[in-house]
């Protein structure tokens, strides 16, 4: 692993980002500085984009009459943690990495409670999304188990499980063990897994939910589509009626598959520095900062994501908006199956499909 602390020096022996290092306070070249203010405000700028799309996120998807659906509950829960991890996590590094700028010292202890908490708030929001791919398999796939399987206890048991999980996980590091949560050169803390321990920890906050989480959605997918293929042979009421339910449920596989993408691209960077490339941390700890930019990006606009794969949703926040603005939103109609069916379906069926999605 690198040293956090080191600098980048040239063929001729002068630093080729800092002017010069006094009382352990970098100065910065002209070019750096500006790179670095343009990371506080574009970081700071997403964050609390961030904080307010996951606040209407999480009126979205605790809704009012819905709020007792174990769905919806998970899909709250995954809300949550990004929402947190936007209005505390990244603005402390923030924070830290002006005071540090400011000729602040900052003690290296401090990064082991930040740091634990900020990838622990990271790896249990991979197993929230876990938790929520499970419960519409299960629904989906083996709908036989679902009545218990999806419980109320039964889902709160996995939620408590994920969070066991990565606090076994990460907290070792927090200590020294399986890898270090230092201080960096810019005052930020890092997460820094080393050997075969540190990648047993990174499987379980990252890889281990990702595959799970992808399976389950394909699974979930592949079934719908058989389902619907089986529907469209029947003409009969009660087959249209599968039908138009099993589209409801793809657009849920769609949406959990969706956020898995979002999640897994974000991480691309991360990976990519953190395992070829460690010593940017030493040489290039500016640059370096844009890391956690991707992270305010992954975790502030994944409501996006929600928004974008299920028009319900849509439907919902805009009609927080009309709430918001005070003023009347176009909301009628709206609904998460293709025009070709609204004209076919009664109010009546209308809120039977919406709570056999939800169950």
């Amino acid at each position: 692993m690198n040293n956090s602390t080191s600098h980048h020096a040239s063929s001729n022996g002068s630093f080729s980002n800092f002017t010069s290092v006094r009382s352990g306070v970098l100065t910065l070249s002209r070019a750096k500085q500006m790179e670095l203010m343009a990371w506080i405000v574009i970081t700071a700028s997403l964050s609390f984009a961030g904080i307010f799309l996951n606040f209407a996120a999480l009126s979205v998807t605790f809704w009012r009459g819905k709020a007792e659906s174990i769905f919806n509950i998970l899909m709250s829960h995954f809300v949550a943690i990004n929402f947190a991890i936007c209005l505390v996590n990244i603005p402390i590094h923030v924070f830290m990495v002006l005071a540090k700028h400011h000729g602040y010292k900052l003690q290296s202890y401090i990064c082991g409670p930040i740091q634990f908490f900020f990838a622990l708030g990271c790896a249990v929001c991979n197993w929230a999304d876990v938790c929520l791919s499970v419960n519409r398999f299960v629904a989906i796939v083996f709908p036989h188990y679902y009545k218990w399987w999806t419980s109320k206890w039964v889902n709160l048991a996995m939620v408590a499980l994920g969070w066991a999980v990565c606090t076994a996980a990460i907290l070792p590091l927090a200590f020294g063990q399986a890898g270090s949560m230092p201080i960096l050169a810019m005052g930020q803390c890092g997460f820094l897994p080393i050997g075969k321990s540190g990648a047993i920890v990174t499987a379980v906050v990252s890889y281990i939910p990702y595959g799970i989480i992808a399976s389950a959605s394909l699974a979930i997918w592949f079934r719908i589509l058989q389902l619907q293929r089986a529907n469209n042979r029947i003409r009969t009421g009660d087959a249209m009626k599968r039908t138009v339910i099993s589209r409801r449920r793809l657009v849920v596989a769609r949406m959990l598959l969706m956020t898995t993408v979002w999640s897994a691209i974000c991480n691309i960077p991360w990976g990519v520095i953190q395992f070829n490339f460690p010593y940017l941390y030493g040489t290039e700890p500016v640059s370096t900062l844009w890391l956690r930019t991707v992270q305010a990006i992954q975790y502030g606009f994944s409501p996006l994501v929600l928004y974008s794969t299920n028009e319900d949703y849509r439907r919902r926040f805009r009609m927080l908006l009309n709430r918001a603005f005070g003023r009347r939103i176009p909301v009628g109609g709206i609904n998460t199956v293709s025009g070709t069916e609204q004209g076919a379906r009664s109010s009546h069926f209308n809120s039977a499909t919406m709570k056999a999605e939800l169950d």
